[in-house]
């Protein structure tokens, strides 16, 4: 049965196997940024100095991580207050309810402790519960069973059977109507997915498929045993990932091996993969149903923008062939307001001039027929600015009648493509760093704070790599990786230009200053006895190697690379040899902000002449800058 495996969305048990295969890496992570993609919410956690993990919330499809890049919408308003405040949030716990469809995710900021659910049973949802009481949702309904309202208690879905784990000999169902299959039997009884109830009577024996009226009890409750089995074998992590492909491409990912599918599935290493490019796909390519409806809708527009700018200009021309008339007309109004009643000046105006359809002596506006056509007149206006304004008028919907007639044609199913699925970059471990590859091919990384700086001794520094520090109070910890090789001169002077560059020497506008290097054997974060180290410092012992009078310089460069760019930011030497181009900075007077908007600009300028339509964002320019002010030295230079 090559296409019966093929799901919308993730089953209660595909959860409870993600959860105990991957997701459970995300708990103590803190919440980046959480956007929309439809009615699913996607929310990106980053995991110090290794990487972002992202992970999908969908009301359709169910909650799972993807590696892949997701296309960014503004978040519904019923709940985009709600996830901004949870932003910095620290993830405590991932879990599921009920062994449901239902995900339940808790969050920590401030003291506050509040959870973000997905439902993807019936409809679906996603909620923001604070203690205990629904805060925001994606939908407010009165239902049967449950409200679910802002202020109200939350409660989740009641299960729609029988606990699969909880199951009595007397819980087996006698047989059923043989027009119902024995799977589907079954499942009107039980809390579980189809797909694995059919599994479960597969292996005792009996064709899914089968009349349920062929299905005995004593087979039923074996059929039950077997599917209490295989939860406990998901639910203790003993998963045997697979995929059923259609087309060379995953159409369905399952934690077990179904033995009733045939031998369509293939193994694949790691589930939560699996299910990320299965359910990925799915969100960017909504129905055909809902392309085909928003063409019509768009084509309805465009008509509709045409024709009513044709008849403006039918209108305005009509005005234009009577400039005199027109222009008595308004003059005429603009008396009748100055003199007579408002409650009468329409009927007095309608009696003399038969092309009047109303008068608004408030808003001091005139509506008339002009060419067949019914249009408003600014009375403070004369009637060649009135013809003027509806050409204007008609120019515009003839824009949109463009835009809209575009947008039917790409909406058209036939029309549109899949989106490719293109991977998520993976955030190299260096990353969180100031960083560099020297012109030697060292790598070479720098501390932003004392965080990082005490990490790097600690995590990050063999005894064989170099160690570098400004001569001055207050610097970034600068380490040369040597992977078995022996620096030279080249990298330990652009180390020490990275290490100089970020000290405090360039707040202080200096020119220049000495920095020390030592091997990693030489520091210990061990304090002499008696002595305290505060997180950041470090203790270094034997001889100090000093390079003296380093020249404080860093270059800011842009790479082009995947069809995007990269910035990097280090000294020139290092800089020149892999980017496209780049620009120097030195201590000078220009403020912090005006010299990142600066270097964005000229090196947007830059890519744009390379034939890659980017614009650097200012932001991403002022994270690579030291405090203190800027002096552009050497505007964009192409690499050599």
């Amino acid at each position: 049965m090559p296409g019966s495996g093929v799901k919308a969305s993730l089953t209660a048990l595909d959860f409870a196997a993600l959860l105990r295969e991957s997701l459970w890496e995300l708990e103590g992570l803190r919440l980046q940024k959480a956007w929309a993609l439809g009615e699913a919410v996607v929310a990106r956690f980053r995991e110090p100095l290794a990487g972002d993990r992202v992970l999908v919330l969908s009301p359709k499809v169910g909650v799972f991580e993807t590696r892949y890049e997701l296309p960014r919408e503004e978040p519904p308003p019923q709940l985009a207050e709600a996830l901004r405040r949870l932003r910095g949030a620290r993830l405590a716990c991932v879990r599921q309810l009920n062994l449901d469809r239902v995900a339940a995710l808790e969050l920590e900021r401030g003291g506050r402790r509040v959870e973000l659910v997905v439902e993807w049973v019936r409809e679906g949802n996603v909620l923001v519960v604070e203690g205990g009481a629904v805060a925001a949702a994606l939908r407010q309904r009165e239902m049967r069973d449950r409200r679910v309202a802002v202020g109200e208690p939350y409660e989740p879905p009641p299960p729609r059977g029988l606990d699969p784990l909880s199951l009595s000999p007397l819980d087996a169902p006698q047989p059923g109507d043989p027009k119902r299959t024995a799977a589907a039997h079954l499942s009107r009884i039980v809390n579980a997915p189809g797909e694995l109830v059919a599994e479960a009577l597969h292996r005792c024996g009996v064709d899914p498929n089968a009349p349920s009226s062929q299905l005995d009890r004593a087979t039923a409750w074996r059929a039950l045993l077997e599917l209490k089995r295989l939860y406990l074998k998901v639910l203790g992590g003993e998963l045997e990932p697979c995929v059923l492909a259609e087309g060379g491409e995953p159409a369905a990912a399952y934690p077990l091996r179904l033995e009733h599918l045939g031998a369509a599935l293939e193994s694949v290493p790691s589930f939560s993969e699996a299910v990320g490019r299965v359910f990925a796909k799915l969100l960017l390519a909504p129905p055909p149903e809902a392309g085909r409806g928003a063409a019509l809708e768009a084509e309805r527009l465009a008509a509709e923008y045409a024709a009513r700018a044709e008849a403006l200009r039918r209108a305005a021309s009509a005005i234009m062939a009577d400039l005199a008339r027109f222009d008595e007309l308004l003059e005429e109004f603009r008396e009748l307001r100055r003199s007579a009643r408002w409650d009468l000046l329409e009927r007095e105006l309608k009696a003399k001039r038969p092309e009047v359809v109303a008068a608004d002596p408030a808003r001091n506006r005139l509506r008339v027929t002009a060419g067949g056509v019914e249009v408003e007149l600014d009375a403070s206006l004369t009637a060649a600015r009135n013809a003027s304004r509806l050409f204007e008028e008609a120019k515009d919907l003839e824009r949109r009648a463009k835009r809209a007639a575009e947008a039917a044609g790409g909406l058209r199913p036939e029309a549109r493509e899949r989106p490719a699925l293109k991977p998520r970059r993976e955030r190299r471990w260096f990353e969180g760093f100031h960083h560099f590859l020297s012109s030697e091919g060292f790598l070479v990384i720098g501390g932003r704070d004392a965080s990082q700086n005490e990490a790097i001794v600690r995590k990050y520094m063999r005894p064989d790599d170099v160690f570098l520090h400004a001569d001055i109070h207050g610097g970034p910890v600068v380490v040369v990786k040597a992977e078995g090789r022996e620096p030279g001169e080249a990298t330990l002077l652009e180390a020490a230009q990275l290490a100089a560059a970020y000290s405090r020497a360039w707040e202080l506008g200096m020119a220049a200053v000495d920095v020390y290097w030592v091997k990693g054997e030489q520091v210990s974060k061990r304090a002499p006895p008696g002595e305290y180290l505060p997180r950041g410092a470090f203790m270094v012992y034997g001889r100090r190697n000093y390079l003296g009078k380093v020249k404080l310089e860093l270059a800011v460069g842009v790479r082009v690379a995947g069809g995007g760019y990269e910035l990097e930011a280090g000294p020139p030497s290092a800089i020149a040899k892999r980017c496209d181009a780049y620009v120097v900075l030195e201590p000078g007077r220009l403020p912090r902000e005006e010299a990142a908007r600066k270097v964005a600009e000229l090196l947007s300028e830059a890519l744009r002449a390379r034939g890659l339509k980017a614009r650097i964002p200012a932001h991403e320019v002022l994270a690579l800058l030291p405090k203190g002010g800027f002096h552009l030295s050497r505007r964009p230079a192409a690499s050599v």
